[in-house]
């Protein structure tokens, strides 16, 4: 080998030392930055005519497909979990814990104490005033927590218009950089950052949808969600969020744009399709598709078990319960009663008896024909029918005929509903119950309302459109006429004495004893159905929530501690190790050193031939 072949390959080894050392300092001075990945110096031998040599053929990055695709999902998964945590964390604050002084539980049992002294001492002001004032601070919690709720669901609005615009800025960033990663003519150094920051952006879409990605040889990406909507192929799609300006407990999605109480979310398609997210169920994970589950069912079920426990109070107190008269045809006996004062909303209460079997039906009066036909098992195991008694006893006779089947013999004439056995000793009607509403403070029996709706209207729990009952806990109030005079909580006629106990018994004995009961799935069907008097109602509620804000933080843990674990593998595999690079770097100063020292020689060398030449 002659000098000139030595001098080449030395000078050679010291321009690959020194692409080593730019890839070195480039690797140490980026060891904080997030997103980094290490980079290395490619080197290939070449064989020459008397010799071999190595060439620098670029700079390498560390990276591994399927090790980053586990980090995609896992960072979408991880930001739906964290984002649920954290609202329900900040519902769990709102309600209190069980037995805390402001919780819900604890204003309730403030009543019910008060309302029990109450029917030991009804003629006494300051027992009355107490009554009420608790009562009033009852429903004020109900409203202060729906006013709470409905923020909550305000804010996921606003942080959903948040990520949209981070994700349409970042998927235009990345339609961008796969531009330039297309052109061959981009510097390996150069192509590596571009690839690092398209990383970045990978992870910032990630975080607010889920996300499936395509890798192609150049470096560039596709993205798609995992139902299969394209986001960035050659061009970038746009998503647009709609919001309302205001979301109120009767802010509810409806698949009918002209019904959508909560805005509309959609994905544009360079092509120019439009399709709503929310309406194909397009996002299955991610902060976007997080905050949707929050604000359209999470919360949508706190609401509603919110309004079981105000529809409760106001039904415990103005529920009117009037027994059937006995009713006989032929030698088939049974009960009859009158339908006349029954309003929207409220019912019969049937008890019977087939072949030793006892049951009970609840007949609701429903006056929407859309909610109609209604036939469901509650969550206390009442079977719940629906009919219009406005159509008169005869309709409502057709109706639970049908629902009953021929084991009893039910017909109507005008407002008189009539329910008798079948002549054998096989059936037998035990109780029928009408449950109307009061209509007004005295004189109309011992039930009054003493919370009201808005207007100071009676709450009949009607169905028609999307229901009375729907955010009436931030609309429950108490009777102004009681509270302009407290003595008509404890006076039943307006000629009787504050001293007559038989109301305030009534009321107490209501309050504790009258139960109520959730269809299966509840408003939102997602479970969590409620069934009892008010105070297990209550009591069930707060349970609930409770265990969904620690099934959530528990979900959330688990997923924090997924993405530290595969955080520490893409550190051990695509981060820099400090430690490791300054002990490489003592292995480059030493083979600079070598490389320069036969440099050194081999001009020593040409110059004394040169000197010998001469």
């Amino acid at each position: 080998m002659g000098l000139s072949t030595t001098l080449s390959n030395a000078l050679s080894g010291l321009t690959i030392t020194q692409s080593n050392l730019d890839v070195l300092s480039r690797n140490v001075a980026n060891s904080g930055t997030a997103g980094y990945h290490r980079q290395s110096v490619s080197v290939t031998d070449q064989t020459g005519t008397s010799s071999s040599y190595s060439i620098s053929t670029g700079v390498q990055r560390a990276f591994d497909e399927t090790l980053q695709s586990y980090v995609t999902t896992e960072t979408s998964d991880s930001s739906a979990a964290s984002v649920k945590a954290t609202y329900l964390s900040q519902l769990q604050s709102y309600l209190g814990q069980p037995g805390d002084a402001n919780s819900l539980d604890s204003v309730f049992g403030k009543f019910q104490t008060s309302l029990s002294a109450l029917t030991a001492s009804p003629d006494d002001y300051a027992t009355r005033a107490t009554a009420v004032s608790t009562a009033s601070n009852l429903a004020s919690t109900l409203n202060k927590l729906t006013g709470q709720i409905q923020g909550l669901r305000q804010q996921a609005n606003g942080q959903i218009q948040t990520d949209v615009n981070n994700v349409n800025t970042a998927l235009a960033s990345l339609e961008k950089i796969n531009t330039k990663l297309g052109d061959q003519n981009v510097d390996s150094t150069s192509r590596a950052a571009l690839l690092d920051q398209r990383d970045r952006l990978v992870d910032q879409v990630a975080s607010s949808v889920d996300l499936k990605v395509s890798y192609r040889p150049d470096g560039s990406v596709a993205l798609a969600t995992r139902s299969g909507v394209g986001l960035l192929d050659q061009k970038a799609s746009i998503i647009r969020f709609q919001p309302v300006t205001n979301i109120t407990a009767n802010s509810l999605f409806n698949d009918s744009d002209t019904q959508n109480g909560v805005g509309k979310l959609s994905v544009i398609t360079p092509s120019g399709l439009t399709l709503d997210m929310v309406k194909q169920d397009v996002l299955k994970s991610g902060e976007i598709g997080g905050l949707i589950n929050l604000r359209d069912h999470v919360l949508v079920q706190a609401q509603g078990q919110l309004d079981d426990v105000a529809a409760g109070l106001a039904q415990a107190f103005s529920t009117v319960q009037t027994a059937g008269t006995t009713a006989s045809s032929g030698s088939a006996t049974g009960l009859s009663t009158d339908l006349s004062t029954s309003r929207p909303g409220n019912d019969l209460l049937l008890s019977y008896t087939v072949g030793g079997v006892a049951k009970t039906l609840r007949v609701v009066n429903v006056n929407d024909a859309t909610k109609l036909p209604l036939n469901y098992v509650d969550a206390g195991g009442t079977q719940v029918i629906g009919a219009d008694f406005s159509a008169g006893a005869a309709s409502v006779a057709s109706t639970l005929q049908g629902a009953i089947g021929s084991s009893l013999q039910i017909s109507g004439s005008g407002t008189t509903l009539n329910v008798l056995n079948d002549a054998t000793a096989n059936t037998g009607v035990n109780a029928l119950t009408a449950r109307t509403t009061s209509t007004g403070v005295q004189d109309q029996g011992l039930a009054v309302s003493l919370f009201v709706d808005s207007g100071n209207s009676d709450f009949t729990n009607s169905l028609k459109g999307n229901g009375q009952k729907l955010g009436f806990a931030g609309r429950i109030a108490i009777n102004s006429s009681v509270l302009a005079d407290n003595t008509k909580l404890v006076q039943a006629t307006s000629t009787g004495t504050t001293g007559d106990v038989s109301r305030v018994n009534y009321l107490y004995n209501q309050l504790n004893g009258m139960t109520f009961a959730d269809p299966p799935d509840n408003t939102s069907g997602v479970g969590g159905a409620l069934n009892g008097t008010v105070s297990g109602v209550i009591s069930q509620f707060m349970d609930f929530q409770g265990s969904s804000v620690a099934g959530a933080q528990a979900d959330n843990t688990s997923h924090t501690d997924s993405m530290a674990a595969l955080n520490t593998r893409v550190n051990s595999e695509f981060g820099v190790n400090v430690n490791d690079e300054m002990a490489r770097l003592v292995e480059l100063q030493s083979a600079y050193a070598a490389n320069a020292r036969v440099v050194s020689v081999v001009q020593q060398l040409l110059q004394s031939l040169q000197q010998t030449i001469n």
